[in-house]
């Protein structure tokens, strides 16, 4: 069952287009999946591994997206769900992962010590670990990689660049992945350049690349200026950003920084386009425009909407918003 996770909307842009200066924008709308987030595609990937593997529990760290995403496969699939989350997001979003029947933990502390204490908690009890990075980042970039392929077969042609926003760089990973078998199995002819953005001086993978640096540092943890725009970008260790780093050096792309302001301004652009988004989301336009600027790149460009959905809230699908309870 894929719950209505995946196939989500390519659209062409011409109102963003002509103003970033291109000629082919197209804009994959990411918040069509059920909760309204590409996390649903990671979360179906554990999910499934997790019954494959005979596990009765899932354990998750979030700070909200990924809890719900994950809340709400495990409790179509019959699995019980730990979600552990940093106290300071004890928000609406702790109110619908308890609704699709999953147990909100509040942990003391950010995000990575959400995410350590669910590892921790996995590992006392025998419950299945769906957190990022070590042994489960195969499971994770495989969960993307079917953007790849739908990418592919709606543009008819390998774009010249996509740009994703970044966190623990996962979701950019995976896509460079998909493209990259595509064109293993001659499906594709190229594979697209990389363009990762995330919040300016808050990612340890922005940092890296923009020190010239192939291996990954880690930022100080109290170095993070944490805001509600830029909240879901931050990251002073990204789980998976050696591979997004891997990826980006591997296509000649590139890594963006951006600031509280420059999302907010492509946020309106993507509402006068039709648009609803996060303006952290937003993000992946303002990186695309700063590569163009930089190397003129002529071609098909896709912008990874990472919860953008246009007009009426996911075309009839299933929002989410219906509680399922065992």
């Amino acid at each position: 069952m894929t719950y209505g996770i995946g196939q989500t909307s390519l659209v062409k842009s011409t109102r963003i287009a002509k103003e970033i200066g291109l000629k082919e924008l197209y804009l994959k709308l990411e918040g069509e999946n059920p909760t309204g987030t590409h996390k649903d595609r990671l979360a179906i990937q554990h999910v499934d591994d997790a019954i494959i593997r005979g596990y009765d529990t899932i354990s998750v760290g979030s700070c909200g997206n990924y809890g719900v995403a994950m809340s709400f496969v495990a409790c179509k699939s019959n699995l019980a769900c730990r979600v552990y989350l940093p106290r300071k997001y004890s928000g609406e979003m702790i109110e619908t992962i308890k609704g699709y029947g999953a147990q909100a933990i509040l942990v003391e502390g950010s995000y990575e010590d959400a995410v350590i204490e669910s590892r921790r908690q996995a590992e006392n009890n025998g419950w299945y670990d769906a957190n990022p990075g070590t042994k489960n980042t195969p499971t994770a970039l495989v969960a993307y990689v079917d953007i790849s392929e739908e990418i592919l077969e709606d543009l008819g042609e390998t774009p010249s660049t996509v740009s994703i926003p970044m966190g623990n760089g996962t979701t950019l990973a995976g896509v460079h992945l998909g493209f990259r078998l595509l064109w293993h199995k001659k499906r594709a002819t190229s594979i697209p350049r990389m363009i990762g953005v995330s919040s300016q001086g808050n990612n340890s993978i922005t940092h890296s690349f923009s020190n010239g640096l192939h291996d990954m540092e880690d930022l100080e943890p109290g170095d993070l200026n944490e805001t509600e725009v830029n909240e879901p970008l931050l990251n002073w260790h990204a789980y998976d950003g050696q591979e997004a780093l891997n990826a980006i050096y591997d296509t000649h792309g590139m890594a963006v920084g951006l600031t509280d302001r420059e999302m907010l301004h492509y946020n309106e652009l993507l509402k006068e386009e039709g648009i609803s988004s996060l303006p952290a989301s937003a993000s992946a336009l303002g990186g695309l425009k700063r590569f163009i600027v930089e190397n003129g790149i002529e071609g098909k460009h896709v912008v990874l909407l990472t919860s953008g959905v246009k007009n009426v809230r996911n075309n009839g699908k299933d929002t989410g918003t219906g509680f399922c309870r065992r």
